[in-house]
């Protein structure tokens, strides 16, 4: 027995106010969404700027340059010993790989460089 014509129309209704519906959390959803990546952005983009308000506080960036090229050049040539194992590689390719700061010391200072044993 097939069901009566107002019973289909009543279920057909409540299918189109079901669909409507999941239509419109759909889009809450991408709304949020969009919205959840906005505030991720925008919280990495303070994160890089606090990061780099804190660097002025940093005791290393006090250190004359001078300084630490002598820090550099005494660990690498007084300090490196032959059974000393570093497993990035040389200490010199180390150092610059640390900072701007000491990449440009190392690569500024030959005696670094002459240091390394291979």
């Amino acid at each position: 027995m097939a069901p009566a014509t107002a019973k289909l129309r009543a279920v057909e209704a409540q299918i189109s106010e079901t669909t409507a519906h999941i239509q419109a959390l759909k889009s809450q959803v991408e709304q949020a969404e969009n919205k959840l990546q906005r505030l991720r952005e925008e919280e990495a983009a303070i994160l890089e700027t606090f990061a780099d308000h804190r660097q002025v506080f940093s005791p290393f960036r006090n250190i004359p340059e001078d300084v630490l090229r002598e820090i550099c050049i005494r660990a690498c040539v007084e300090g490196d010993m032959p059974g000393l194992c570093y497993p990035m590689g040389p200490l010199p390719w180390i150092l610059a790989q640390i900072c701007s700061g000491l990449r440009y010391i190392a690569l500024a200072t030959p005696i670094i460089w002459a240091s390394m044993h291979f």
